[in-house]
């Protein structure tokens, strides 16, 4: 057959997805991109694409990569991995496209070169297990949940985080942690009128709630929350409330949820 000569057009990105799962921050070197066994992926590395079967060094295989990019929060369970920290979609014997996070910009948000410090908004993956039938969960069917928190100490490499509520039966790593996405706090309060560690009343009521989980409900897609009552005189499961967000309103202002620059780094030396 002929060659054709290849015809090249310049590409002009004027603007990016704010969602969640986006293209690789700007200024991403790419080629730094690595295939690793699932097990092996860090919290802060940058997931690309999966492949739906074991690393084998003798055969080139293809993995597909699309704009679903986003840090990784892994959570192991029952033979699958939550890669974002809440899914459980995919199988502890995959393969998986990543830029390590040490390749990745010094400004994007989830980089943890520099450690944590006071009023950084971070987050975990928490591995809650029902002891009741409710709204979402089955007695016995554990699930990864993703758990908001604030720095409030950091010193001699060391930081305390007060969490956002509490998941009763819930089980943690610390090592699993990230830094709060900004995006993400701001699309689930432009979804659900809240995020995830805010605070909440009901019209009337004295009392102050925790939102721990935001949902649509199965039938109606009414959006929905589960807020946690720490001073509840009920027991433990009782403590959670199950109801559509508009019946809530936030106890303090938004912005004292926004989240805090971590960290600021020298500006580039000047070259002649």
């Amino acid at each position: 057959m002929p060659v054709s000569d290849a015809e090249f057009f310049p590409l002009i990105v004027t603007g990016r997805n704010g969602s969640l799962y986006q293209q690789p921050p700007s200024g991403t070197d790419m080629g730094a991109a690595r295939l690793r066994p699932i097990a092996d992926v860090r919290a802060g590395d940058w997931v690309l694409g999966s492949h739906e079967r074991a690393l084998d060094p003798d055969r080139l295989d293809t993995l597909m990569q699309s704009i679903a990019c986003y840090p990784a929060l892994p959570a192991a369970l029952n033979g699958y991995v939550a890669l974002d920290g809440q899914t459980p979609w995919w199988r502890d014997t995959e393969t998986v496209l990543v830029i390590p996070r040490e390749y990745m910009p010094a400004s994007t948000y989830a980089a943890r070169s520099g450690g944590y410090r006071v009023g950084d908004r971070v987050e975990r993956s928490c591995i809650y297990t029902p002891v009741h039938d409710d709204p979402r969960d089955k007695v016995g069917q554990a699930r990864p949940v993703i758990e908001r928190g604030t720095v409030i100490d950091a010193a001699d490499d060391k930081f305390t985080v007060a969490w956002a509520g509490r998941w009763v039966n819930g089980r943690s790593k610390e090592t699993a942690m990230r830094l709060a996405d900004p995006a993400a706090v701001e699309q689930e309060r432009a979804t659900f009128g809240f995020a995830v560690g805010d605070t909440v009343t009901t019209d009337g009521s004295c009392a102050t709630g925790v939102v721990l989980e935001l949902y649509f409900h199965w039938y109606t897609g009414v959006p929905m929350a589960r807020v946690y009552w720490p001073n509840s005189g009920w027991d433990n499961y009782c403590r959670y409330d199950f109801a559509p967000t508009h019946r809530y309103s936030h106890k303090i202002p938004d912005d004292a949820y926004r989240v805090t620059s971590r960290e600021s780094y020298p500006a580039a030396p000047a070259t002649a």
